[in-house]
């Protein structure tokens, strides 16, 4: 076959991967020497038509489970879009045996990848848009950000026309239900579903709804909650499941011999500590202030007034009764968040997207500007979001949580009994945080502020579509209560 040249000599198409009407190439950006996908239509047709509008009404729209559009050009007869370059292997190449025979996956396996997609999904139908019915073969893995959605908006056309939210949601109980059996479920003459009973107890009520045509859930963020809510409670083997290795277990094989070698060292460890323990060893008395310290530094998870730590005995003398150490995480509420940019040519970052941190939607959030490096494009040394805590006093801080997609990026934390409008104004950071890929929670030094500061000093990894920024979806303080607990009938003692 021969090497097409796109006008201006960016864009070269190489192979021909899936015809149609919309057909899918292989391809390379000259510029950057970069491989890329090209997917093209007759421009005066009603797919090129439909193509140009949704790449217009998507070019920006970016999620880690969607491809993005790196650009789009004409030619001759044809309007193309560039996204990134499509991954090699798909669900479906996970789920079938060489024979062709299916393969299944175990019900917390099968409902993971599915949150996936249905993260991805949500944010095509913020945008507007439904994807048509998502299936195996159009799902592929990615390393550095796990499963993503090859086909469909945004960058090809709709699986199925008229493509609905309603569709969306049906297609994804069915693919659940093929991966954990191996088929679809049965459709009755009715048109309803019948699900098989191998699939668990707890998974039942969700999918039963998302194919229940009389009360179907109202949208797929109440679907994605559903489904984050039973995945634990799923089990993490299929019944008489081969050796199968997952795609998790495969690509974390490495872990095995680690986790032998740490075992390992922990007996020997323990032997060592029998050999050499005195046969009276010396009493160490121990504070309630070290014991409150190292609970307090041992806990990370955040909920409000649940207990976090394991229950601690403080020492006391042998004829006391025992006492407990109970460590407790309270959210402090917000009263604002604002954008800060103290180099910036305005002072202001994207303030109309601060109303998308802490709604519920972790689709969406605050961004960052873009940028062409990490380091701002050697423009500023960072910008950041100004917390102030609820209640016009100062609170006593100990944990600070954020939710970001971004992979890579770093801040630091500064903390005030005021609003500071400069940098230097804030003093000197009491935490930082590196490499940062997902959740992270910071123990705070306990510190009594009314506003603290995320100072973003590193914009991460390069976005698939260019260019780097950071978003926020979710900010979190919170402040440790230690109660101690005295026995059965009598009174607790709080510090």
């Amino acid at each position: 076959m021969s090497e097409t040249i796109i006008p201006a000599d960016r864009y070269q198409r190489r192979e021909l991967l899936q015809p149609g009407a919309v057909e899918t190439w292989a391809g390379i950006d000259q510029r950057l020497d970069r491989p890329v996908t090209i997917r093209r239509a007759d421009a005066a047709s009603e797919i090129g038509h439909r193509l140009r509008l949704q790449a217009k009404a998507l070019a920006r729209l970016e999620h880690h489970g969607l491809l993005h559009i790196l650009d789009t050009y004409d030619e001759v007869g044809y309007f193309a879009i560039v996204t990134e370059q499509l991954p090699t292997r798909t669900l479906a190449d996970e789920v079938t045996a060489p024979n062709g025979e299916p393969r299944r996956l175990a019900a917390a396996e099968a409902v993971r990848v599915a949150i996936a997609v249905t993260e991805a999904l949500a944010a095509l139908h913020s945008a507007g848009f439904a994807h048509g019915g998502v299936e195996a073969d159009n799902i592929g893995w990615r390393g550095e950000v796990g499963w993503v959605i090859l086909n469909g908006p945004p960058t090809d056309d709709a699986i199925t026309i008229p493509a609905t939210r309603r569709a969306d949601l049906v297609a994804l109980a069915v693919l659940v239900h093929r991966l954990i059996v191996g088929a679809a479920p049965m459709q009755r003459p009715d048109g309803g579903w019948e699900l098989d009973r191998l699939i668990p107890d707890a998974l039942v009520p969700v999918l039963q709804r998302t194919i229940d045509p009389t009360d179907p859930w109202p949208d797929v963020l109440s679907m994605l909650l559903a489904l984050r809510a039973v995945v634990d409670d799923l089990p993490p083997e299929h019944p008489g499941s081969d050796d199968r290795r997952s795609v998790w277990q495969a690509e974390r094989q490495w872990l095995l011999p680690v986790g032998v070698l740490v075992a390992a060292a922990a007996t020997l460890v323990g032997i060592a500590m029998v050999i050499d323990q005195p046969p009276e060893p010396e009493s160490v008395p121990v504070t309630f202030a070290e014991t409150a310290a190292s609970v307090a530094t041992a806990t990370t998870v955040s909920a409000p007034r649940t207990t976090v730590a394991a229950v601690l005995a403080t020492a006391v003398p042998p004829t006391a009764a025992p006492t407990t150490t109970v460590v407790l995480r309270d959210p402090i509420a917000l009263e604002s968040i604002t954008d800060f940019d103290p180099a910036g040519d305005d002072r202001v970052e994207n303030p109309q997207r601060l109303i998308f941190i802490n709604d519920g939607d972790p689709t969406a959030g605050w961004s960052t500007a873009r940028y062409s490096t990490r380091d701002f494009g050697g423009l500023k040394d960072g910008v950041g979001l100004i917390v102030v805590l609820a209640g016009g006093g100062t609170h006593r801080v100990t944990r600070l949580a954020l939710d970001s997609p971004t992979v890579g990026w770093a801040f630091e934390v500064y903390a005030s009994a005021e609003r500071n409008r400069t940098l230097i104004d804030w003093g000197s950071p009491i935490a930082v945080a590196q490499d940062i890929i997902g959740t992270t929670a910071i123990e705070l030094p306990s510190v009594d502020a009314a506003a603290l500061l995320v100072w973003i000093t590193d914009l991460g990894d390069e976005l698939p579509s260019g260019g780097h920024r950071v978003t926020v979806t979710r900010i979190e303080a919170s402040t440790t209560t230690i109660d101690v607990v005295g026995p059965t009938g009598t009174d607790a003692v709080t510090p």
